[in-house]
């Protein structure tokens, strides 16, 4: 019988919908009625019975083995927050925010409970949702919260009169199962899920899919291809498919799509998942709060003054209490102390990192005497290792038992540390093994590296899978790494002789310290840097990390966590290079909540502030004088942290140089401890404080300190720091007094033009040292332009004016030109893109490129400047007395003719090194003639970039040029001579003409 036919079938059986209701929380009741809506009495309420009956226990992995415990009993709260749909998409919000700001404001970013996950929002639009994503880290708890909702539905007390049936669907499994109907998948699914149930009353189910709650547990562990996971043609029911065909069909809705599913997976396997979905809601498991981990520890300690002392031990580490934020490790340590104190020991508190706990517990469940013989001999655990090696090797998380004989192992040997589980295949049932969690496996695979101790894992030929992060990012590595290095300190390698018998071999650190100066030279973005700063944490061994943290000339990582700090700080501690550090901390997970609830406090939800870093880094650094650039940003510095970095940047052997502080919501009232330090710092030169509301009031006091004779700063940057033009007021007379200050930066300030005017009478003066000044976003109009004009034909030190985006307007830009004419005229750089200019304007420019003192870098990208503008520019490009040596003239409506203006320029232009023409429609015309141009003897252009803007390009087509060389420049290496390719393939748009790359342009359609 067809799928189809089943649900005709079930339609004429169901009774109509106004059939009467249970009321809500009658578990009996409830049954009843879903009997009734399936048509077979009974069913329904034994399957809740069976559900309780299989659900109710947890097998504890310790060593007794064979120890169960009721998981209603056992289940710690869980906290859990919206969350964003990807990595990728979390980024994309951060910068279309502006900062942290942004996101601890959205709204999605809050705390949810289970019985509202399935209910719509009352803040949002729309209907409730039919698909749940609950993404978290390894060991976070999200399997036992998969539990725990059908424990508790089939309880009824979660989702009643909801659901008729939830199924509980364990990914990891999903491969082994033979190609099935899709009534035959779902009988399947009913008889795991409760067991002994009876027949399924399936044609019930396909009548009312709405009915239906599907729990796809694990996502990330599901073994399909990228192939298998396009989605394909709808298949028929009847049809047998492979499993992951059939899920492929309900994760897209175009199976049952009236039903509801809750799915749990590693965020690692989100871009996977997103694109198989049809508009998931998402949410995020973030472990324990204090208050959970400190019940956690009651309910695992069930004999009094036990779970006492062993909160006392994690109280007193602040890595152990950061570690217990995952369930996972929480369990694994709360083993090892609950052993320790059943031998009479004192509960340890040396077991800083993921390593040691696991080494700990690995212990406890081998030699639980330690005087005894081992559980496990040395033989069966190099076995074990073996095999999960074999399995991170081969991206495999279940084994058959002749895998396990392979290895030389059988069940009996390895129940302490696998998992068996029972799987129809056609008309027999077979035992399939597995880690009970994958990073049991990560750390089996790490120990069996060490154990084997191959000269270079990271290259012996096979093992690219094992070493490589399971996303397949460079920045994603996996655990195994982790553990590897952990493993390769003498404490555990001690520790691991004690348990196995045996010697361990040694010696790996030096492998190790290779590869990460490898990995260092290839400059590691922050999340990579991040995962190899936690590679270096877990050997614990100062004088290693010191020589490793060597092999870095900056340190640039994102502090989510107050864990990540800790890694962080423990690094640059050790470290005695000189380092540039950059530490953003996001406020991801708990952090980015937005809420001051006593729940969610730093303290509980285990997050990491800059005020934390600040107080950590403390004297530390500047004793050892490793420090030379610090950058903190996109998080709350706070009073506390302020007022720690103030104190060491007046510490006489304080080596920092730059310090740029973005985001930190800094006030007024940290300026004065802050301008007290700049007055005291001998070492100081860059400070870089913008997206702080400083104000006014707090400016002015940073000012005073540009004053003081001490003060040595070179460089500030206050960007959007909420500035007016009384700033300026204060400033102006500061710029003639400062010996130091060169360079600033007020942009996105609302100055206006009074202001501008302010700043000018202290730039006119002779003692002024500044050489760059940057007004971008400043609110200017042309009328400032001959305060601006005045100071430069006086000879002021500015080389660089920036005045982007501001309504200077032709004729601003005419009277500016007077200045830039004048013969004391210094400027070698200026800025007017986006200023609302025309052709009208480029006669006067033209005049100033002509100039004896010509300027050497323009920007007027962003301007209506057209063909005609250009043709008034290349007069004054084809001077003698041109010394322009970059040109930017994106987004400038340049055509055809435009090309052929600057086809000529670039002949006749010997200075111009550098030409940008994006977004600009030339047409294939154009860039023929543009090739013709650099293929002139007198052309001497360096860097052409050209790449295609939302004015778009020749719709699919691109066309390569091959440009000998000549006299326009040099090839790759600096050697004469050779070929130039100009092509879509194989190079990135912008690269140096040296290695030519020009993106194809407009068709010549606007």
């Amino acid at each position: 019988m067809g799928l189809r036919r089943l649900w005709e079938l079930a339609r004429k059986e169901a009774p109509p919908p106004d059939a009467v209701e249970a009321p809500s929380g009658d578990t009996s009741q409830s049954g009843n009625k879903a009997s009734a809506r399936t048509g077979e009495p009974g069913h329904a309420e034994k399957y809740r019975a069976q559900v309780r009956k299989k659900f109710q226990v947890l097998e504890e992995r310790n060593a007794r083995l064979g120890e169960w415990v009721d998981l209603s009993q056992h289940y710690t709260r869980l906290l859990l927050v919206r969350g964003h749909a990807s990595p990728w998409r979390r980024e994309q919000e951060l910068l279309a925010s502006g900062g942290l700001h942004g996101l601890l404001r959205e709204e999605h970013r809050r705390p949810i409970e289970l019985q509202t996950l399935f209910d719509a929002d009352a803040e949002e639009a729309g209907s409730p949702p039919t698909t749940v994503v609950l993404q978290g880290v390894a060991g976070i708890g999200k399997t036992t919260l998969a539990r725990k909702v059908l424990l508790d539905w089939a309880a009824g007390t979660l989702y009643p009169g909801r659901f008729d049936y939830v199924f509980y669907v364990n990914c990891r499994t999903v491969e082994v199962v033979a190609p099935l109907s899709v009534a035959e998948l779902l009988s399947g699914w009913l008889e795991d899920t409760g067991p002994g149930s009876g027949p399924a009353p399936v044609p019930a189910l396909l009548a009312r899919p709405e009915r239906l709650l599907f729990i796809l547990d694990g996502f990330d562990e599901l073994l399909w291809g990228p192939q298998a996971q396009e989605a394909g043609p709808r298949v028929p029911g009847e049809q047998r498919q492979q499993v992951d065909v059939h899920l492929r069909s309900l994760l897209g809705k175009r199976l049952l799509p009236e039903a509801s599913l809750l799915i749990t997976t590693r965020p690692t396997a989100l871009e996977k998942l997103q694109p198989l979905l049809e508009r998931p809601w998402l949410a995020e498991v973030l472990g324990f709060r204090a208050s959970e981990r400190r019940a956690y520890f009651d309910k695992y300690f069930p004999a009094p003054g036990q779970a006492d002392r062993a909160w006392a031990a994690v109280q007193a580490n602040k890595v152990l209490f950061t570690m217990c934020f995952v369930p996972l490790v929480c369990w694994v340590l709360c083993t090892g102390l609950r052993q320790q104190m059943e031998r009479g020991e004192a509960p340890a508190q040396s077991a800083r990192t993921t390593t040691a706990v696991y080494v700990a517990f690995l212990s406890s469940l081998v030699r639980p005497d330690r005087h005894g013989p081992p559980r496990i001999p040395a033989a069966g655990l190099r076995g074990l290792c073996s095999l999960a090696a074999t399995g991170q090797r081969e991206r495999r998380l279940w084994f058959r038992e002749r895998d396990l004989a392979r290895h030389g192992l059988d069940a009996a040997t390895v129940s302490t540390f696998l998992q068996m589980d029972q799987f129809q295949h056609e008309a027999e049932c077979r035992a399939t093994y597995s880690f009970f969690h994958s990073t049991f496996q990560e750390f089996f695979a790490a120990l069996f590296l060490v154990m084997e101790r191959p000269r270079w894992p990271f290259r012996r030929p096979g093992w690219g899978l094992l070493l490589k992060g399971p996303s397949g990012l460079q920045a994603d590595l996996p655990l195994t790494i982790r553990f590897l290095f952990g493993l390769s300190s003498r404490e555990r390698a001690d520790a691991l002789e004690t348990m196995v018998g045996e010697p361990v071999p040694r010696g790996s650190q030096r492998v190790l310290l290779r590869w990460i100066r490898e990995q260092a030279a290839q400059g590691p973005g922050r999340a990579k840097t991040l995962e190899l700063l936690y590679c270096l944490f877990e050997t614990q061994e100062p004088e290693f990390v010191r020589r490793a943290m060597g092999c870095f000339r900056e340190v640039k990582v994102r502090v989510r966590t107050r864990m990540d700090g800790l890694v962080a700080t423990f690094c640059l501690r050790a470290s005695r290079s000189t380092l540039a550090v950059e530490l953003d901390g996001l406020g991801s997970g708990a952090a980015g909540l937005g809420f001051q609830e006593p729940g969610l406090a730093d303290q509980e939800t285990g997050t990491y502030s800059l005020k934390d870093i600040c107080q950590d880094l403390s004297s530390g650094l500047w004793v050892q004088r490793s420090l030379s650039e610090l950058g903190l940003g996109e998080d709350a510095l706070g009073d506390s942290g302020m007022r720690w970095l103030c104190e060491d940047l007046q510490r006489p052997r304080c080596p920092l140089q730059s310090l740029r502080l973005l985001n930190c919501w800094l006030t007024s009232d940290f300026a004065e401890s802050l301008s007290c330090a700049l007055n005291v710092s001998h070492t100081l030169t860059s400070l870089d404080l913008s997206y702080n509301p400083l104000e006014d009031q707090g400016a002015a006091l940073l000012f005073r300190a540009l004053e003081h004779p001490r003060c040595r700063l070179q460089k500030l940057c206050l960007k959007k720091c909420h500035l007016t033009e009384k700033s300026c007021e204060n400033l102006g007379p500061v710029l003639g007094v400062s010996r130091t200050l060169q360079w600033l930066d007020l942009g996105f300030n609302v100055l206006g033009d009074r202001g501008v005017g302010l700043l000018c009478g202290g730039l006119r003066q002779a003692t002024c040292q500044l050489q760059t000044l940057r007004l971008g976003n400043c609110g200017l109009t042309c009328q400032c332009c001959l305060d601006l004009a005045s100071v430069l034909s006086l000879g002021a030190r500015l080389l660089c004016l920036f005045l982007r985006n501001n309504a200077l307007g032709d004729s601003g830009v005419q009277q500016l030109c007077q200045g830039l004419r004048a013969p004391r005229c210094r400027l070698r750089e200026l800025s007017l893109a986006n200023c609302r200019l025309t052709h009208a304007c480029c006669a006067s420019i033209s005049s100033v490129l002509s100039a004896s003192n010509s300027i050497e870098s323009l920007f007027l990208s962003g301007n209506d400047l057209e063909d005609v503008g250009i043709q008034e520019l290349a007069r004054g490009l084809r001077h003698p007395n041109c010394k322009v040596q970059e040109l930017k003239v994106q987004m400038c409506g340049l055509t055809r003719l435009g090309c052929e203006t600057l086809a000529l320029v670039l002949s006749s232009c010997p200075s111009l090194r550098q030409l940008d023409l994006s977004n600009n429609c030339v047409g294939e015309e154009g860039t023929k003639l543009l090739g013709r141009g650099l293929l002139q003897p007198g052309c001497r252009l360096q860097s052409l970039k050209w790449v295609p803007g939302h004015r778009g390009g020749p719709k699919g087509r691109g066309w390569g040029l091959c440009i000998s060389a000549g006299c326009s420049g040099h090839p790759a290496g600096g050697r004469e001579g050779g070929r130039r390719e100009v092509g879509r393939e194989g190079r990135e748009p912008g690269a140096p003409l040296r290695q030519l790359w020009i993106s194809a342009g407009c068709s010549g359609q606007p």
